[in-house]
């Protein structure tokens, strides 16, 4: 028995996953010697009992006397040793109960710290009420617990210290901890697993432990209790949870001075007679953990790599050590110049060699090579959990989904600027809808089944680095597909070792997400970005909501993000140009010059705060951290906006793009006629197909959702719009679109600029700002709207040849 350790998301023994499979145990009426336990021979055929259930570990809520601990050690059990103090009261009121609350965490740590490896963890607290929470402020409440926490490490270093919260108080930041564990009681199979999905979400890389589930069999039954408690466990280790512990080992409990005769909690009768529940537990807890799964479709995994020599071993070093009984591995060499195909032969697994043409490429080939029935993809330089395939695959056979992915976690840092690089705001991962739902997949960490993928169409190959896996979320949930979350499948993916390596990933993203306006311009801009949104320090300015329920007696006292889109706004490239601009200005105007300066040290600001409020990996502090932090929060959007503002702004069509000099025509109107009638050509095919044609020559293109007049709109910056509509005529389909300017953000921005230049000089100088302006847009918009008409008939002539039909051009108000 070795002491357990908190490594990423579980809990280890040595090299092996800890699943506590665990009871909860007293208190109990005090025996002779005055301890709140029952006499040493009934404790100690207790243990017996406790291990033909299975269990590994014994929750106790008040300190055990040492002989106690010693027949834990003879059992072969650990102890979730807890600390009682006033929870109920509102403590920090007192500088008394505040001391006592210190002492007795001191002294149940120097007693027991003897039996080390036996004591799985000191719980330094349970259950402190929401309506104290609140009274005191959430804040207050976590940076006592932290202290608790760390009055106990300076004593023990190597102990683990948990602390058992409860749904009324979630909102409790407790990542301080070596892991999370929770109180949860839900009788209904949907509420709870969803309830659970969400916390490991909200737990992070913290491993979650579900500390106390149960039911009374006064009231419910011993065959109802016992199917609950059957799923229950079942369902806690599907999901990825670290532990189950029930409530409780007996009917027997003592609290508050008084004996509970009215409740039956227990997997056994006060006489210690197994209860239905007993077997029902122990089936589950007799079993290899995760439970295995009743079907198990064929899997494959792939990994696209490009020049990942350094990393790709250790890569496929994990998959061979996955957990899941039927699954095979290829790696699809994207055009490498290093060793990397030579260390997937070594390997022995299947490599697929292709021409160099981007990830979606790449992982599109390997689709093609599956033989799998559910396809994931993992990147070269991530290391897969050994039951990371079997966690996305139960996730997708039980919700009956598409898709399904996980959460992907930093390797433990190895210095300060690798534990900055760990808590950089804008890397991969997943982007959540909601309890166990999601808006994104990320590349990195996603299993589909190939069904889903071969309906999709795969992967667009015009996203040559980022972006691909965005699309596809997008156009799966378009289908109404499910996109499941995954929390129990994690990846430990390498962060970018240097700063100029980041920057590198970030205006990759940036340009990912202006691929992504080409193709869904109109999309509401806080779900337009890539792996977080647009908002890069939202959650800082932003803050967080917590509802409360009624009364403040809400049950799930649920964290919701405030949502401040403009928070990011003075780390834009737009911003800091802007102020560097006016900053420049200042020698004709003090006054441009004043707000130029205001500008950038408010983006300075923007950045130390996120610096500072970001918290960084466990064992990590200190100014070097937040200092390089810092430094990559000022950069590193600035980056991103940039690359992705060239994206959405660039008007480069193929060569087929039309004459830029040529006439200007607003309108205009093709018609597509089959030659055996109008019955075999459908507008909707038309019309995917052109928007396809015109987003493969870099114009963006929104389709409607049913609330706008037009089908198409192509979407030309700054101000060009271009409705196409299709409709329906006697010899097959006719497309017909007129240009028209929507100047809207335009007249925004001319205003002002009137307003700085009028204030800043004068209002003739504002009107010729404005007038100078206009102009230079206006032109811009023209020469751009000349190749728009030349752009569409290109686009349909294509589209005709390929579905063998003729198309011509007709005056537009032919009927």
């Amino acid at each position: 028995m070795a002491r357990l350790v908190s490594q990423g998301k579980y809990l280890l023994d040595g090299a092996q996953k800890f699943y506590i499979r665990g009871v909860s145990y007293g208190p109990f009426v005090p025996n002779s010697r005055g301890e709140r336990y029952p006499e040493p021979e009934r404790a100690a055929a207790d243990f017996a009992l406790m291990k033909r259930l299975g269990a590994n570990v014994i929750r106790l809520y008040v300190p055990p006397p040492p002989w106690m601990v010693e027949e834990a050690q003879k059992a072969g059990l650990r102890m979730m040793l807890g600390i009682p103090w006033p929870f109920h009261m509102a403590f920090l009121d007192s500088a008394d109960m505040m001391r006592e609350i210190r002492d007795a965490i001191r002294k149940t740590v120097q007693d027991t710290q003897q039996f080390g490896e036996t004591i799985a963890a000191y719980s330094i607290g349970n259950e402190v009420r929401s309506d104290i929470v609140r009274w005191h402020g959430p804040r207050a409440v976590s940076n006592f617990l932290a202290e608790l926490r760390d009055l106990g490490k300076q004593i023990d270093p190597g102990a683990l210290f948990t602390y058992s919260n409860y749904p009324s108080a979630e909102y409790l930041d407790l990542s301080f901890l070596d892991f999370i564990s929770f109180n949860v009681y839900l009788h209904r199979e949907e509420d709870f697993r969803r309830y659970l999905t969400h916390l490991m979400g909200q737990t992070g890389d913290r491993p979650l432990v579900l500390s106390e589930t149960g039911m009374d069999t006064i009231r419910e039954g011993e065959q109802h209790q016992a199917d609950l408690l059957s799923w229950q466990c079942r369902a806690a280790f599907e999901l990825g949870l670290s532990g189950f512990i029930v409530f409780a080992f007996t009917d027997e409990w003592h609290t508050g001075g008084a004996e509970i005769t009215d409740w039956a909690f227990g997997l056994t009768s006060r006489d210690r007679s197994p209860k239905l529940a007993f077997d029902a537990v122990g089936k589950v807890f007799s079993e290899s953990l995760p439970p295995p799964l009743a079907t198990a479709p064929k899997a494959t995994v792939i990994v696209a790599a490009y020049n990942a020599a350094s990393t790709l071993g250790e890569c496929l070093s994990s998959i061979r050590e996955l957990n899941y009984p039927d699954y095979e591995t290829i790696v699809v060499d994207d055009g490498s110049t290093d060793a990397t195909a030579e260390i997937a032969r070594q390997s022995g697994v299947r490599t697929v060699r292709i021409e160099h043409n981007g990830l979606a490429v790449a992982r599109n080939a390997g689709i093609e090579a599956a033989a799998g029935e559910v396809v994931a993809f993992i990147d070269a330089d991530a290391r897969a959990d050994r039951d990371w395939l079997y966690h996305l695959i139960e996730t997708i056979k039980r919700r009956d989904a598409a898709a399904a992915a996980g959460p992907s976690f930093a390797p433990d840092p190895k210095s300060a600027r690798a534990a900055a690089m760990a808590a950089a705001p804008g890397l991969p991962r997943e982007v959540r809808a909601g309890d166990d739902r999601l808006l994104q997949l990320c590349g990195c960490n996603m299993a589909i089944t190939k069904t889903a993928l071969v309906k999709a169409g795969g992967f667009d190959p015009m996203f040559t680095a980022a972006g691909d896996d965005v699309d596809l979320s997008w156009r799966l949930a378009a289908a109404d597909e499910t996109l499941a979350y995954a929390p129990g499948a994690v990846v430990i993916h390498e962060r970018r070792a240097t700063l100029s390596a980041y920057l590198r990933q970030q205006r990759g993203y940036g340009v990912g997400e202006g691929l992504l306006f080409r193709k869904y311009p109109l999309r509401a801009a806080d779900e337009g970005g890539i792996y977080a949104g647009p908002s890069w320090i939202g959650s800082i300015f932003g803050g967080a909501r917590v509802y409360y329920g009624e009364f403040g007696r809400g049950l799930f006292q649920t964290v919701y993000s405030a949502g401040n889109s403009y928070a990011d706004l003075p780390l834009t490239v737009q911003w800091i140009g802007l102020s560097l601009i006016f900053l420049v200005l200042g020698s004709v105007n003090r006054l441009l010059g004043v707000l130029g300066a205001g500008g950038i040290a408010l983006s300075i600001l923007a950045a130390a705060a996120g610096a500072i409020s970001v918290p960084l990996p466990r064992g990590h502090s200190g100014l070097v951290p937040r200092a390089y932090l810092w430094i990559i929060n000022l950069l590193g959007p600035a980056v991103r906006s940039l690359a992705r503002e060239r994206v959405k702004w660039r008007f480069e069509p193929a060569a087929d793009g039309g004459d830029p000099n040529g006439p200007i025509d607003l309108s205009g109107r093709l018609e597509f006629v089959a030659s055996d009638g109008a019955a075999k050509i459908d507008s909707s095919t038309i019309l995917s197909a052109i928007r396809d044609a015109l987003v493969r020559r870099g114009i963006a293109v929104a389709e409607t959702d049913g609330f706008q007049s037009y089908d198409l709109e192509i979407v030309v910056p700054p101000i060009i719009r271009v409705p196409i509509n299709a409709l329906r005529t006697d010899a097959g389909v006719a497309i017909v679109w007129r240009t028209r300017p929507a100047p809207r953000r335009v007249l925004i921005a001319a205003a002002i600029t009137f307003v700085l230049l009028a204030g800043c000089f004068s209002i003739g100088a504002g009107i010729i700002g404005v007038i100078l302006a206009a102009i230079a847009v206006g032109l811009l918009a023209l020469a751009r709207a000349r190749r728009i008409p030349a752009i569409i008939k290109a686009c349909a002539a294509e589209v005709a040849g390929s579905l063998g039909i003729s198309v011509a051009t007709r005056p537009e108000d032919e009927t």
